[in-house]
C-alpha cells in the first residue's frame, strides 16, 4: 500500500527515459490502482480491529510503523482512489500538452501519493513529518513543472517558502509533544494526553496547527495556494483534492485528542478557519481565472473544515474532507478539459462561453461538481457541508451566520464561473471539442461519487464514535441560501438582466480589494520579501 507508489517513483524516475512515456504512465497508474485495492483490504480489517505494522526502529526511542484504524484506512482509500483517477486523466492531458517527455511528471505524481500515504498511515509524529516534507517537495517539483515559465517557477518557490514557515512551527510542535509525553508515538500520546496541563498542551497544539495552516493555505500563510495554479491542471486536482492541502485537516483530526484537551487551541482553529472561509470566498467572487476560482473555493472549504474542528465537530470535518475530495477533483478536471479544448492558451472565463453545446460531458461534470460544492440536494456537499453549518449554528449565531454567508458566496461564484463558461453564445474560429475518453472517463466516475458519497455520513459517525444527524430545518435554510446565490449568478451572468461590467465599474474598489486578497500578497512581497533581501 505504501511502498507501491514509492517503487513506481524510483522506477519511473530512474528509468523513465528508457521506458518511455507510455510505459511510465502505465506503471504510475498501476501503482495507484494497486495501492487503492490494498487500502480497501486494510479498511475491512481495520473496521473490525485497529492494528499496527511495525517496520523498523528508526532511533532508540522511535519505532517506525504503520497505524491502521478506520480513520486512516478510509482516508488512504479516498486518497488512492482519487489520485489514481487523476493519474489516468493526466495521460490524456499531458499528451495533449507536451506530446512526449512527461515521464518525470509521472514520477513526481507517484512521489506525491507516497508522501501523502506516509502522513495518513504513520504511527508517530516523525513519520508524519517525513510525509509532510515529502508532499512539500513533490508540490514544489510539480507546481514548477513548467520551470521555464517565470510564473510557474515563482509559484513553486512561493509554495516552498510559505510551507517552510509552517513546517518550522510543525517541527517545534513535534519537539514540544516529545517533551510533554516522552514519546512521539500516536498511541502513547493519546494515552497520556489527559494527564498534561491543558495550557501547556495548548502551546503544543497551536504549534502543530501552525504546520497545518501552511499546508492548507489558511490565513496568514495563504498566498501560495491560488498561485500554485501555475502548475499543470492534474497537479492542481491532486494538490487540492487528495494530497497536500488535505494533509493539514487530516493531521488535526488525527491528533484531535491533543486539541480536544486544550479548549483555547480549538478556539484559534475555529477563528482561523472561519476567517479563511470568508476571506477566500470573497476573493473568488472577483477572480476570472478558470482554476484560481476553484483554488479559492478549496481555501474556503478547508476553512469550513477547520471551523468544524474548532467547534468540536470532527465527524463533519472529516466527512466533508471526503466528499470534497470527489467534487473538487471533478471541478479541476472539468476546468482542465476546458483549458485543453483551447490548447492551453485560454485561462480567463470571459474568453470562453457557450461551451455546453461543444463539450456536453465536461459541462455535465462541472455542473455536478458545482452543485455538490454549493450543497444542493442530493449531491454530496449537501450532506457534509450542511452538517458543518448545523454545528456552526449550534455553537452560536455568529458562527452560523458566517457559515451561511460563505455558503451563499460559494454558490454564487462557482455558478458565475459555470454560467460564463458554458452558457450564452460565442463564435469560435476553431470550435472547441470534447476531451478524449481517457480524460472524460475519470470525470464521469468522479461525477458518480460526487453525487452518491454524501450518503456515507454514518461511516464516519461509527468510526469516530459520535452520531451526527442532519437537521431538516438547517438543511432547508442552507439549500435556500445556496439557491439564492445560484439565482443571483443566473440573473447576472446567464440572463444578463444586470450588466456585470457596469456593476463592476460601480463597485470597482471593493471588487479589486477582493481580487487582490485584501492586498495581503502585495504586503507580504513589499514588507517580508524585500525586507528579507535587505537583511541578507
Amino acid at each position: 500500500l505504501l511502498l507501491t507508489p514509492f517503487f513506481a517513483f524510483l522506477v519511473v524516475g530512474l528509468a523513465g527515459k528508457f521506458l518511455g512515456d507510455k510505459l511510465s504512465a502505465i506503471i504510475t497508474c498501476t501503482a495507484g490502482l494497486v495501492s487503492f485495492l490494498l487500502s480497501l483490504l486494510s479498511v475491512s480489517k481495520a473496521l473490525s480491529e485497529p492494528f499496527v505494522i511495525k517496520l523498523y526502529d528508526f532511533l532508540p526511542f522511535v519505532s517506525f510503523g504503520l497505524y491502521f484504524d478506520p480513520l486512516s484506512s478510509i482516508m488512504a482509500s479516498v486518497v488512492t482512489f482519487v489520485a489514481t483517477l487523476i493519474f489516468v486523466y493526466s495521460i490524456g492531458y499531458m499528451h495533449n500538452l507536451f506530446g512526449q517527455w512527461t515521464f518525470k511528471f509521472y514520477a513526481y505524481l507517484s512521489l506525491f501519493l507516497f508522501a501523502m500515504l506516509l502522513i495518513v498511515l504513520s504511527d508517530n509524529l516523525l513519520g508524519i513529518f517525513f510525509g509532510w516534507e515529502g508532499v512539500g517537495l513533490a508540490s514544489y517539483l510539480l507546481i514548477g513543472y513548467f520551470h521555464t515559465q517565470k510564473k510557474a517557477s515563482d509559484a513553486s518557490l512561493e509554495a516552498f517558502v510559505m510551507n517552510r514557515i509552517g513546517d518550522w512551527l510543525f517541527i517545534f510542535g513535534i519537539i514540544s509533544a516529545f517533551y510533554l509525553f516522552g514519546s512521539i508515538s500516536l498511541q502513547d500520546i493519546f494515552q497520556k494526553v489527559s494527564q498534561v496541563d491543558k495550557y501547556t498542551l495548548g502551546i503544543s497544539a497551536l504549534l502543530l496547527f501552525g504546520g497545518a495552516v501552511g499546508k492548507s493555505g489558511q490565513l496568514p500563510l495563504h498566498t501560495w495556494l491560488p498561485n500554485a495554479m501555475a502548475g499543470p491542471t492534474p497537479v492542481s486536482a491532486l494538490l487540492h483534492a487528495a494530497t497536500m492541502v488535505a494533509a493539514g485537516v487530516y493531521m488535526v483530526a488525527r491528533l484531535y485528542p491533543i486539541f480536544e484537551n486544550s479548549p483555547e487551541s480549538l478556539k484559534v482553529v475555529a477563528i482561523v478557519g472561519g476567517l479563511t472561509a470568508l476571506f477566500s470566498a470573497l476573493a473568488a467572487t472577483s477572480h476570472t481565472d478558470i482554476k484560481k476560482i476553484i483554488a479559492f473555493s478549496t481555501m474556503s472549504q478547508l476553512g469550513l473544515m477547520y471551523l468544524a474542528l474548532g467547534l468540536g465537530d470532527r465527524v463533519s470535518a472529516m466527512f466533508h474532507l471526503t466528499t470534497h475530495a470527489f467534487f473538487k477533483a471533478l471541478l479541476f478536471l472539468s476546468a482542465g478539459s476546458v483549458i485543453a479544448a483551447f490548447h492551453h492558451q485560454v485561462y480567463d472565463i470571459y474568453q470562453t462561453g457557450g461551451l455546453r453545446k461543444y463539450m456536453p460531458i465536461t459541462y455535465g461534470s462541472f455542473l455536478i461538481g458545482a452543485l455538490a460544492l454549493a450543497g444542493i440536494f442530493p449531491f454530496s456537499g449537501f450532506f457534509s457541508k450542511d452538517m458543518i453549518i448545523a454545528s456552526a449554528y449550534e455553537s452560536g449565531i455568529f458562527w452560523g451566520v458566517l457559515a451561511s454567508l460563505v455558503s451563499f458566496l460559494t454558490a454564487y461564484y462557482i455558478f458565475r464561473e459555470g454560467f460564463v463558461m458554458f452558457h450564452g453564445e460565442k463564435e469560435y474560429e476553431h470550435k472547441p471539442h470534447e476531451s478524449p475518453y481517457i480524460m472524460v472517463v475519470p470525470m464521469v466516475v468522479l461525477g458518480v461519487f460526487a453525487t452518491v458519497s454524501g450518503f456515507g455520513e454514518g461511516i464516519y459517525s461509527k468510526i469516530l464514535g459520535t452520531h451526527k444527524e442532519l437537521h431538516l430545518n438547517i438543511a432547508v435554510i442552507s439549500v435556500a441560501i445556496a439557491l439564492m446565490g445560484i439565482g443571483v449568478a443566473y440573473i447576472i451572468y446567464a440572463r444578463g438582466i444586470i450588466d456585470h461590467r457596469r456593476a463592476y465599474s460601480l463597485l470597482k474598489p471593493i471588487a479589486d480589494t477582493f481580487r487582490e486578497q485584501f492586498y495581503t500578497e502585495r504586503l507580504y512581497h513589499k514588507v517580508l520579501a524585500k525586507g528579507y533581501l535587505m537583511v541578507s
